[in-house]
């Protein structure tokens, strides 16, 4: 199921969040619709086919790119996603809760040591 009208016209003449390509430039779907992702125009963000491609496998980190002009669609996908789901997503890294203690209670790449 491709992008809603609205969510096409959002992303309408805008560059790639990422690379800033001009042409190609499609609605990517922050919170991916396998996952609860909507047709709403705050549930896309502009990428190129490259870009987009790249998110979709996971090999994108998306969230340097997003932050903060894109913040409502964080906001958006959150909604959908929580926030690890929404931190594994835009990240393409798994996370899990720290269980060090009291002291530091933060979610953490599963990649730390």
């Amino acid at each position: 199921m491709g992008a809603s009208d609205a969510q096409r016209q959002k992303v309408a003449g805008l560059p790639c969040l990422v690379c800033g390509a001009e042409r190609g430039v499609d609605p990517a779907h922050v919170a991916p619709r396998s996952l609860g992702g909507c047709d709403h125009p705050d549930c896309v963000a502009a990428l190129c086919r490259r870009c987009h491609r790249a998110y979709d496998t996971g090999r994108l980190d998306l969230l340097p790119h997003l932050e903060p002009r894109w913040r409502a669609e964080l906001a958006h996908a959150l909604g959908h996603l929580g926030l690890i789901g929404l931190l594994e997503c835009v990240t393409a890294e798994r996370w899990r809760p720290d269980t060090r203690g009291p002291r530091d209670q933060r979610a953490r790449p599963l990649t730390d040591a």
